[in-house]
């Protein structure tokens, strides 16, 4: 789609163009696309796709029927991939996660357990039997699952036939911690914070890299 076109239109799929994709250092399970109209393709290896859409910005028409459209920032969102609250808390996002399928006992992050005891963030079953009802009740957006959700399919299955988007999150499948880590930037597209995704994950790469030049210790 042309830099040119109004704020707020419909831009035609087929019509819009890739501007550039996002550098990725280790991570091998996304990729990112960039068009020039703000709008991201998220490509997870699992073969799932979603695009994120400014708010400022009319949804694409003509899109591919296996592209799921988010609008970011992203909000409501029932996070069953524990690994992935880190990401939040760091980017400073947890106001973003209001459903959980951990109890506030089962969280040894200080953040999310405060949360769920201030009940800003509500436990909504565990992953393989979420409470349905709830996450409705709630405007759940989004549905961030690890890859434990491959095991009850129709869980998935039942949370996209009542509308909610489900994201698995592979960031395990990675080959190391590096690589894991920058999962962050996927969230940070989600979220609207972009920028400050790449800032985080480049800080911490710096604080790392002084040990990639140490000999291994033998141990494990």
């Amino acid at each position: 789609v042309s830099v040119s076109e109004e704020e707020g239109s419909s831009p035609t799929w087929n019509k819009m163009e890739i501007s550039g994709s996002m550098e990725l250092l280790y991570a091998e399970e996304f990729s990112v696309s960039y068009y020039e109209n703000g709008c991201r393709l998220i490509e997870i290896s699992d073969g799932s796709r979603f695009l994120t859409v400014p708010e400022s910005q009319g949804l694409p028409e003509g899109i591919d029927e296996d592209i799921v459209v988010l609008r970011v920032p992203v909000r409501n969102i029932y996070l069953a991939a524990s690994a992935a609250m880190d990401h939040f808390c760091k980017l400073e996002a947890l106001d973003n996660v209001t459903l959980s399928a951990t109890k506030a006992s089962g969280w040894h992050i200080p953040e999310a357990r405060q949360a769920m005891e201030a009940e800003e963030i509500v436990y909504a079953g565990k992953y393989s039997t979420p409470d349905y009802e709830l996450i409705l009740e709630k405007g759940c957006e989004l549905a961030v699952e690890s890859t434990m959700i491959l095991h009850t399919p129709e869980v998935k299955e039942q949370l996209e036939k009542f509308g909610v988007p489900v994201l698995v999150e592979r960031s395990s499948y990675e080959s190391g911690p590096l690589a894991r880590m920058e999962w962050v930037k996927l969230y940070g597209i989600l979220l609207g914070k972009q920028q400050e995704a790449e800032q985080l994950f480049d800080t911490q790469v710096q604080r790392v890299a002084p040990l990639e030049n140490q000999q291994p210790t033998g141990k494990t």
